[in-house]
């Protein structure tokens, strides 16, 4: 056995197993620290052995602390040992990385940094959403790839149109274009016409989903540990269920972050910065967090100038320095802002009046 010599964080004292999981798609590699012996043991698992990981977790002496660094993937073993471990956590892989220093690159290794860092006191603890956040996470996710999905559909009908020099219809949806098929379908040429044919039954199925998606964000934001929260962002010009929706699945709890620029650098809409002696320049946007957010608040952004003159004043003055499209990106990041405030204060957006 090897022996274990870093000092226990006071906070951390009362556990008596400490364990760090380093996960991969088909395995994963446990590094069990006992505290009181200095006992440092390695055991590697299959990750669709569900019942051996669920033995092997359960025999760890009590009370147990876990942690699992963070992947794309990590939930199903989210979900497998919180009724197990007495405390579970989730490492921020690229900081644990970055404290190990120059050690080796191992399965091992990185299990036994990150017991090293969690028994220390020293572990850069990653944001895990609980289920319910988890479950309408998936959902808006889910809505937002339909979308997505149907805007490039979209695009490939007018492509269609474009090389028969014909404009359409003016509200493309799969009615309007079968609609318009049946009326006009002999001024087009017949393979493009069976090529807008199957454009209609992929644009009609992904309308359905879309529809199906929505219905399920509904009944997930009436819940309780929602509704307050929607209803105040729900009365921000711009904003509607899915860029709502949106918004509360990828921040989760609010409280979580002491001002308005640390929700904004955790979403990604804060410009880069350089600076070097006396020069100091601002860069493209870091891009760090969850994309879905950028992408619904920068529609939404669009929405909100159109609607709002207050919000459309504040755009043409940021405009005329920057251009429109960054100034619209500058009003997301304000939309965020607010609504951090607005959940912080528990108090719904106020209007102000255009000068």
């Amino acid at each position: 056995m090897l022996r274990y010599v870093s000092p226990v964080a006071a906070s951390l004292a009362s556990f008596q197993s400490f364990a760090g999981v380093d996960l991969h798609k088909d395995t994963l590699t446990v590094c069990v620290i006992n505290p009181a012996s200095g006992e440092v043991q390695y055991q590697k698992l299959a990750c669709k052995c569900r019942d051996q990981i669920v033995d092997y977790f359960g025999s760890l002496p009590r009370p147990s602390i876990v942690a699992i660094e963070s992947v794309g993937f990590y939930r199903w073993l989210w979900d497998l040992l919180e009724p197990i471990a007495d405390k579970l956590l989730l490492a921020d892989a690229t900081a644990c990385r970055r404290l190990a220093g120059r050690r080796i690159k191992t399965d091992r290794e990185d299990s036994n940094n990150v017991c090293d860092l969690l028994i220390s006191g020293r572990l850069p603890i990653a944001y895990a959403p609980p289920a319910h956040v988890w479950e309408l996470r998936d959902w808006t996710r889910q809505r937002n790839y339909l979308s997505r999905c149907h805007a490039r559909c979209l695009h490939r009908v007018r492509s269609l149109m474009n090389l028969n020099n014909r404009p359409g219809p003016a509200g493309l949806t799969a009615d309007g274009l079968a609609r318009y098929l049946r009326g006009q379908g002999k001024l087009l040429g017949e393979r493009h016409v069976t090529l807008l044919w199957q454009a209609h039954d992929q644009l009609s199925l992904l309308e359905r989903q879309m529809e199906q998606s929505e219905r399920e964000l509904i009944r997930l934001v009436e819940q309780p540990v929602f509704k307050n929260t929607f209803n105040l962002l729900d009365t921000m010009p711009g904003v509607g269920l899915v860029t709502a929706a949106t918004v509360l699945a990828e921040i989760g709890d609010f409280a979580r972050f002491p001002d308005r620029k640390a929700i904004v650098r955790y979403v990604g809409l804060n410009p880069r910065t350089f600076e070097s002696a006396d020069v100091q320049r601002g860069g493209r946007l870091s891009k760090a967090g969850p994309p879905d957010v950028r992408w619904v608040l920068q529609q939404a952004s669009w929405t909100a100038i159109r609607s709002d003159p207050a919000i459309k004043k504040l755009w043409r003055n940021i405009a005329k320095r920057a251009g429109s499209k960054r100034a619209a990106v500058a009003v997301a990041r304000h939309m965020l802002m607010w609504m951090w405030s607005m959940v912080r204060c528990n108090q719904p957006f106020r209007r102000t009046k255009a000068a």
